[in-house]
């Protein structure tokens, strides 16, 4: 069904190989980034959805009966990527684990919910956390209404609404991280019938340029150090997975990888050209190859050893949340990569917290 999508993929590939080649031999440039310790970041921002998320809609558990349960995409008691990082770095307290929830400003300070929404929450957002990391479940790129929460607020108007209170001069030495996409890439894959290749391809292009374009806006008022990251191997998830048994189409979950491999590719080389009109610095982060790893060392019964810490994952193909959506998980991590059919456990988003810290430390 997709054999142009694969053979463009190669085609992709080889044309990345070319340009990496290329950009490699400028390396010499000013704005090529360098190593860069936690102690030279003076602040972390974080954009996208919720894979990101650390606590936008944050009465959405309350109103669901299930108050001790943090208003995140992950498994119970746990945290996202971005709120290890944000401790990490800047030594931000991580919210308590069981809440009860919502929680203040004072118990939660990562979470921005500030930016508008796009339609009526029904009460699962109360709007007053004003931390540093505005990424909202549901969010798209640049569209609107959300995926599965409507009302979510796109990526762009994150950055929009960061934008209009943040010096006109952004810091930097500030880090910015923008993860986006994956939501763009699930609302077509929700459509009946599916889309064709050549739509498949279409939405990828358009969502990766509207992702640079966001990146472009941050360059343009200043930012120095952006992080990037790009679209796991969406072919690998659960979803996809119990997808191809309904359509009863066995190639789909590799047709899915491919789509996701174009997919940050483009990616790639689009931040690549936007480095050579601004003085920034961009970190690509290759979180396909991340999870890709995660899932083969599972399968091979290995441990994945990430800044010095070993996370032996045991299931890498069903949900520890069972039915349930991992907002709403109540279960822990139990060894699972995955929470619920798309979302990270605890356990897996913390893996990734490691290897994003390790990025920025070897930055080169």
């Amino acid at each position: 069904m997709f054999t142009k999508v694969e053979k463009m993929a190669v085609q992709v590939k080889t044309h990345l190989c070319i340009f990496v080649c290329m950009f490699s031999i400028c390396s010499i440039v000013p704005n090529v980034a360098q190593a860069i310790p936690f102690s030279a970041i003076s602040q972390v921002y974080f954009f996208g959805d919720s894979l990101t998320d650390s606590g936008f809609n944050n009465n959405f558990t309350a109103l669901n009966g299930f108050p001790t349960k943090a208003p995140t995409f992950t498994t119970y008691e746990g945290y996202t990527w971005s709120q290890y990082v944000a401790r990490d770095i800047k030594g931000y307290p991580l919210p308590p684990p069981q809440g009860p929830f919502p929680v203040s400003n004072q118990l939660d300070k990562i979470t921005n919910n500030t930016t508008p929404l796009t339609s009526s929450s029904f009460g699962t957002v109360i709007p007053d956390l004003t931390g540093i990391d505005y990424a909202c479940g549901g969010s798209r790129t640049n569209a609107n209404p959300g995926f599965d929460l409507l009302w979510a607020p796109s990526l762009h108007q994150q950055i929009q609404n960061y934008l209009s209170t943040a010096p006109q001069q952004l810091d930097p030495n500030a880090m910015y991280f923008v993860w986006s996409g994956a939501n763009d890439l699930l609302t077509a894959l929700s459509q009946r019938p599916l889309p064709t290749q050549v739509q498949f391809l279409q939405v990828a292009d358009a969502t990766t340029t509207a992702i640079v374009n966001e990146v472009a806006l941050l360059s343009a008022r200043g930012a120095k150090r952006i992080v990037v990251m790009s679209l796991p191997n969406v072919g690998s998830t659960p979803l996809i997975n119990g997808l191809a048994l309904q359509l009863g189409d066995p190639t789909f979950p590799a047709s899915v990888k491919n789509i996701s491999f174009i997919f940050d590719s483009l990616l790639n080389q689009k931040l690549g050209l936007l480095m050579m009109r601004y003085p920034v610095k961009i970190l690509y982060f290759d979180t396909y190859t991340a999870l890709d790893n995660l899932i083969a060392n599972a399968k091979l019964g290995l441990p994945s050893v990430i800044g010095g810490q070993a996370f032996y994952f045991t299931n890498y193909s069903t949900p520890v949340c069972g039915n349930a959506s991992a907002i709403l998980c109540p279960n822990t991590s139990n060894g699972y990569i995955f929470a619920d059919t798309v979302h990270p456990t605890d356990m897996a988003h913390r893996a990734l917290s490691l290897e994003v810290e390790r990025r920025i430390q070897s930055w080169s």
